[in-house]
């Protein structure tokens, strides 16, 4: 399956982070517009979450390095869709970037 990975860092807390990403992907209409049946699965205490729907399944990590707040989400594609990775890529990045300002 081809993967999409996208790592960013934030000026918030590991919390606030978490909780600002968990929102985007709980109610982001265009994610839903994707694959309206996918799942998550969000577990506050270890900052972790994923996403396992028809069309594609996520991993999301927020860490927290030496003070740098790292978020990190992998998205797994079917082969069917490897032509538009690099336009998820993009999107997912863009919208992370709007979350985190």
């Amino acid at each position: 399956m081809p993967s999409v990975k996208i790592a960013k860092q934030s000026k918030l807390s590991p919390d606030d982070t978490f909780k600002r990403i968990s929102d985007l992907l709980s109610n982001d209409k265009d994610l839903r517009k994707l694959d309206p049946k996918y799942k998550l699965d969000f577990n506050a205490a270890n900052r972790t979450g994923s996403a396992d729907g028809s069309m594609f399944k996520a991993k999301m990590n927020v860490t927290d390095e030496q003070g740098v707040c790292k978020v990190e989400i992998i998205v797994d594609l079917p082969f069917h869709l490897a032509l538009v990775k690099g336009m998820v890529e993009k999107t997912l990045s863009k919208k992370l970037d709007e979350a985190l300002a």
